[in-house]
């Protein structure tokens, strides 16, 4: 067999994609991947017949890379489940109780301006700004700002403090005064610039939806990274070193040396810096200056019968003003009805950005103490769950912060320099795990291009 043609450092989504992408192009691959497992962010576990994530619990279906994979991959199409949306609707923990988001919120745009109005959400000082909005003229920004500089000029600071920070704490684990508005919201940045009013622009290009929200398989978010893994040269052991070698690329990993053409790094930022430090220090500083914030992830399974709350939606979001230990929640079963046996609910809880840094070392039991307390106070649940599971994600959420877009550039530029170095994952152009397929499907073939051209 002859030898791989391509390394890749990192055998999460976007590496596995990576390689499968690189092989459709006839092109071999391996993998190195320091950790004992592959899938990386994606992981489920499936205990008493429940199917909990660990990881993220399912992908947007209006992006396609995944959904356009899955297909490609025996036995995937049929595994694809959508969203139970009959029952999609999300709370905000206001003074203590749970207050639906107002039907047609587009994010954090109310697209639906007459529910808005009547939301106990917001007060009449926002509302007034809801009315005000649509009169907004078109502007072009000249500097980054913030997600929440943008979205306060638009609404005020009470949407940002209520809608805004918490629906992308549950994404980037970030703080809204940092997050760029061009990188995190480039959407509603370009509505702007054509419209001037938010609200028209999502009133005007909503589009009617044809289907579930989200997507995901029927087995869990790993069913699709362990089909990859299939068709994939997987070495566990960390690459210590990589160098430019007559052309092409050496790895150091374990006591291997590896030669390839390309090398294609698929791990976080940080990681990718500590690898091209000696190569090229400014490329590697500024990898290294994307910061990560940190996750945990609680799942407690509970006796229905135990749990009075109607669980009448997918989760609630914890503004950081009301918050105490969860940012967000996940109602399990009404998100995903086949994922739970009847009789038993679960319920996802969501620990992050300085919360998670400061439990990170607290005790598996403690955890679930302190998100039963939460549920407690929340939803009135006393019970002690059936089981639970605890995972925690240390650094593993890239932050789009201001500047971000600059900071791209740069690394593009210092890619240049190196011919046949590329990168890959949730730290550049897109967090979600579409965007990751997306940009794995991207690199193959750049790589398949630079070998005929």
């Amino acid at each position: 067999m002859s030898e791989p043609k391509v390394a890749i450092v990192g055998a999460g989504l976007s590496g596995l994609a990576t390689s499968y992408f690189l092989a459709q192009h006839g092109i071999r691959s391996v993998l190195i991947e320091k950790s004992n497992r592959v899938g990386g962010l994606v992981q489920t576990c499936h205990l008493d017949g429940c199917v909990l994530e660990a990881g993220a619990d399912s992908y947007l279906a209006a992006k396609p890379a995944i959904t356009d994979l899955a297909r490609e991959l025996p036995g995937l199409d049929e595994q694809i489940i959508g969203s139970n949306d009959a029952a999609r609707r999300v709370f905000i923990v206001r003074d203590s109780r749970l207050v639906p988001l107002p039907r047609g919120m587009v994010m954090m745009v109310p697209g639906d301006l007459p529910a808005a109005l009547r939301s106990s959400l917001f007060r009449a000082k926002t509302k007034l700004r809801f009315l005000t909005e649509p009169l907004s003229r078109p502007c072009t920004r000249e500097k980054d700002v913030s997600v929440g500089e943008f979205i306060a000029g638009h609404f005020g600071p009470e949407l940002v403090d209520y809608v805004a920070e918490p629906l992308l704490a549950g994404v980037y684990g970030g703080h809204s005064a940092s997050l760029s508005a061009p990188s995190v919201l480039p959407r509603f940045v370009d509505y702007e610039r054509a419209y001037g009013s938010l609200i028209r622009a999502v009133r005007k290009e909503r589009r009617q939806s044809t289907g579930s929200l989200f997507r995901s398989f029927r087995d869990g978010m790993q069913t699709l990274t362990d089909a990859l893994a299939r068709q994939a040269n997987v070495h566990h052991a960390k690459a210590e070193r990589v160098e430019s070698w007559n052309g092409r690329w050496r790895v150091h990993y374990g006591q291997e040396r590896m030669p390839v053409d390309d090398l294609v790094l698929a791990c976080p930022a940080h990681a990718a810096a500590s690898l091209l430090e000696s190569l090229s220090p400014s490329l590697a500083s500024d990898l290294a200056a994307i910061p990560y914030s940190s996750a945990i992830l609680v799942s407690l399974v509970y006796e229905r019968s135990k749990v009075a709350h109607p669980l009448d939606g997918f989760g609630f979001l914890v503004p950081q003003r009301e918050r105490r230990t969860i940012a967000a929640a996940t109602w399990v079963n009404t998100k995903f009805p086949s994922r739970i046996p009847p009789g038993l609910v679960a319920l996802r809880a969501f620990i992050v950005a300085d919360k998670a840094t400061e439990l990170a070392d607290t005790p598996k039991q403690e955890l679930v103490e302190l998100v039963r307390s939460d549920f407690a106070q929340i939803l009135g649940i006393e019970a002690a769950p059936q089981f639970s599971t605890v995972h925690a994600w240390p650094h593993s959420m890239p932050q789009y912060i201001v500047g971000h877009q600059e900071r791209i550039r740069r690394i593009t530029t210092g890619l240049r320099e190196l011919p046949g170095l590329y990168l890959a994952g949730n730290a550049y152009d897109g967090i979600g795990l579409p965007d990751c397929v997306r940009l794995a499907k991207e690199t193959a073939k750049r790589i398949h291009a630079s070998k005929i051209s």
